[in-house]
């Protein structure tokens, strides 16, 4: 077996050329990435992708069906820039604000060697499907990440603009493989919607919003990836993000109705795949015949803090400007604000529910996919704090 290693994703310091200088828009010719090769054994190795993403990935534990209720603002201010939507506690998070050089040119580092790859390689059309449809994730993914960082702190991810550009993040061209400018959306909608029939697929694109498919602390392989989406089919269908139903409608996210060529006869199609990856609870709940409206929405940033400016959240009176990190880039970020003594609000909230379901998982003895991240805060009169830690379930699976 030929395996391929993308040279230099380790977590090194490299000068940051975003991924956003777009140039003229020239329709791409997506023709060319619909061949493949599956006698092909050629293996591209993620592991670089992998260990970014377990220093900067929140797993926040799947939550129940009992939907958030709107937080008032605190005594004082009318002010409140925490995500008060439904579905607020659900989703894998990226901790941004804690996020050190390192990690920042490591990410933009890895963006260009999965632009380079396939000429290095003589061509995507030299890797089978699985390579290729994990390759299309991976670049989309560290893409998303990418621009989110470099605009960061954004609140809106649907609002947020490719950096140095006044195009919208996912229309603009900010990518070139094989000598094609692409986008966002010319990878999913153009390459990967267009050339693989499997409803799973939609599963594999992480939009950087709380309502989107969440973002796995684990790059996609060829070997793995129908594993890795149909856990990641489980998590959404089974969250209120994805599946939602009122009283006259069966409602479920946008992500659908954005993947309705993967859905051809819309509504019993889209029930038949829910109704795969529903647990009891929610199966019970698709039986009825409400009639699919594609209406459930959360385009706020899947941060710790929302992509807000006051570190302490709601009420802070610091801006953040400056950071304390731990020395090794590969372990979990220990980055707190310097001038802030408490965790943000925002984030602290976050963390409660996440501990409370946490707990609550561990005594109905339900382990699967249960991460948690010990966010360090300072102490008065302290300047640093321990490293992050990280708790995983007994069987250690991701």
């Amino acid at each position: 077996m030929r395996r391929i290693f993308l040279a230099g994703i380790a977590l090194m310091a490299f000068t940051v050329t975003p991924a956003s200088l777009a140039q003229v828009q020239v329709a791409p010719d997506l023709s060319v990435f619909a061949e493949y090769n599956d006698d092909s054994n050629m293996v591209i190795d993620h592991e670089g992708w992998s260990v970014i993403l377990r220093g900067i990935v929140l797993n926040v534990p799947p939550m129940d069906r009992d939907p958030e209720r709107t937080r008032p603002v605190q005594t004082g201010t009318r002010i409140n820039t925490a995500n008060t939507t439904r579905y607020r506690h659900e989703s894998n998070r990226i901790v941004y604000h804690v996020m050190n050089d390192e990690y920042r040119e490591g990410i933009t580092f890895l963006r260009e060697d999965l632009e380079a790859l396939p000429s290095q390689i003589g061509g995507l059309d030299r890797l089978n499907r699985d390579e290729q449809l994990a390759y299309w994730f991976n670049l989309y993914n560290v893409t998303i990440i990418e621009q989110t960082m470099l605009n960061y702190p954004v609140r809106w991810i649907n609002r947020m603009e490719a950096y140095g550009t006044d195009e919208n993040v996912f229309d603009a061209k900010i990518l070139e493989v094989e000598g094609q400018r692409l986008s966002l959306n010319d990878i999913r909608h153009g390459i990967v919607y267009a050339n693989w029939d499997d409803p799973r697929v939609m599963y594999g694109f992480f939009n950087g919003s709380v309502g989107s498919p969440e973002l796995r602390r684990s790059a996609y392989t060829g070997a793995g990836i129908w594993q890795q989406l149909d856990a990641t089919a489980r998590e959404f269908v089974n969250a209120l993000r994805g599946v939602e139903v009122s009283q006259r409608e069966l409602r479920v996210s946008e992500a659908y109705d954005e993947a309705r060529v993967l859905f051809p006869d819309f509504e019993t199609d889209l029930r038949a795949h829910l109704l795969r990856f529903a647990n009891e609870e929610t199966a019970e709940q698709l039986r009825d015949d409400r009639p699919v409206a594609a209406t459930v929405s959360d385009w706020q940033v899947a941060d710790m803090i929302n992509g807000s400016r006051r570190c302490t959240g709601v009420a802070g009176p610091s801006t953040m400007a400056s950071y304390a990190f731990g020395s090794d880039p590969q372990s979990q970020p220990t980055g707190v604000v310097a001038n802030c003594a408490t965790m943000p609000t925002n984030a602290a909230i976050l963390m409660s529910a996440v501990r409370e379901r946490r707990i609550e998982l561990l005594n109905e003895g339900r382990y699967g996919e249960v991460f948690t991240i010990d966010l360090p805060t300072l102490d008065t009169g302290s300047s640093t704090d321990a490293d992050a830690s990280e708790t995983a379930d007994e069987d250690g699976t991701e």
